[in-house]
């Protein structure tokens, strides 16, 4: 793969240990992000998809997007272009046979959708960002990469990007971690105004759940978790912030040991670590290897096994003595896991990228 000049640590087949990633572009922080230079007219579909948690990251980069100056391409597929969608999409029927001079178009995808760029894709190059690259999908994800003539990718999940580096040699497999927008959330509240002791949002890691749910019952702890999949704690977004400003310790563990059988191996962090920081919540659960190399070190205190119930009560008797941890992950989500500073990264990339010189 084509080494861009633009730090070791973006490039899957490049080094991924915490002095590579200092050196690269995902350290240089949550500064304003520069005016867009117009080399290479980049563009950014706004999506039409109902806002949910599982969407909340696509509005926020789309956001991260317009600050930046990237002009947007509002999603105007009509009812008979949907419907044609789901036929093409089906049958993998988009093709892309030419790269229109109007310039090419940052698309954001959380689960494969491909339809989604149904039918400008057939004329318009698609930059491509996917949340969900598991090896579950990777058959789709290459005849995609294949079918549009992806020259860059950016993916969430490190492993995914290494693999499609490997794959497809000629193409450009960028690592671009998710991260937040620090000024969508509240880390106002102190220890005393938190009234929610534990929070378990979304995938629950089902064996450590049931270790700790009786045991906090019983110790009259204030425990909140999804009742069954259709039951979401927070209706919406402005109550799913209040929940996160409440809370106390955010359980978190990735996809690889909550969902093993869909993660296929892939070890990758995801929004949900990155919300805890920058509502100052104490995240327990596990610090996967992407994280700890993006911040330099573990921001997550590690799940004591066999000693589940008893960590958790030390820690909600401890937090005073734990604040320092809090306020160096806000102090480090700020440097490295924004969506202002991975705006930046795309920019520079793309640009730099000798496909568009």
């Amino acid at each position: 793969m084509p080494v861009l000049g633009i730090g070791p640590g973006f490039f899957a087949n490049e080094m991924t240990s915490e002095k590579a990633y200092l050196a690269s572009g995902l350290a240089k922080g949550d500064r304003p992000i520069a005016a867009h230079r117009d080399s290479t007219k980049l563009r950014y579909l706004k999506s039409k998809e109902p806002p949910r948690p599982s969407t909340y990251p696509i509005f926020s980069i789309e956001r991260a997007c317009e600050r930046a100056g990237i002009e947007a391409l509002p999603d105007s597929m009509s009812i008979p272009d949907s419907f044609a969608a789901n036929f093409v999409y089906k049958f993998r029927w988009m093709w892309n046979f030419r790269r229109s001079s109007a310039g090419p178009v940052f698309v954001s995808y959380m689960s494969f959708l491909e339809k989604k760029t149904f039918p400008f894709s057939y004329w318009t190059e698609i930059i491509p960002y996917s949340f969900d690259c598991w090896p579950m999908y990777y058959d789709w994800w290459a005849s995609f990469y294949k079918r549009e003539r992806v020259r860059i990718a950016f993916i969430s999940a490190r492993q995914s990007a290494e693999y499609f580096s490997r794959a497809f040699p000629k193409m450009t497999a960028v690592w671009l971690p998710e991260a937040t927008d620090p000024s969508e959330y509240c880390p106002l509240k102190s220890w005393l105004e938190r009234d929610i002791d534990v929070l378990e949002m979304g995938r629950r890691h089902e064996p450590y759940h049931y270790r700790i749910a009786e045991k906090l019952a019983q110790a009259n702890r204030v425990h909140l978790y999804e009742r069954g999949e259709s039951k979401s704690i927070f209706p919406g977004r402005a109550e799913l912030v209040d929940g996160l400003a409440r809370t106390k310790i955010l359980i978190c563990f990735p996809r690889s040991l909550t969902h093993p059988e869909e993660a296929g191996g892939v070890e990758t962090v995801t929004h949900r670590y990155f919300q805890a920081m920058a509502s100052k919540c104490l995240i327990v659960g596990h610090g996967v290897r992407e994280l700890k190399d993006l911040f330099g070190y573990n921001p997550v205190i590690e799940v004591q096994t066999g000693q589940e119930f008893e960590q958790i009560e030390w820690v909600l008797n401890n937090l005073n003595s734990l604040t320092e941890l809090v306020e160096r992950n806000y102090s480090r989500l700020l440097e490295v896991a924004t969506w202002n500073s991975r705006v930046e990264t795309i920019l520079e990339i793309v640009q730099a990228h000798p496909a568009f010189h």
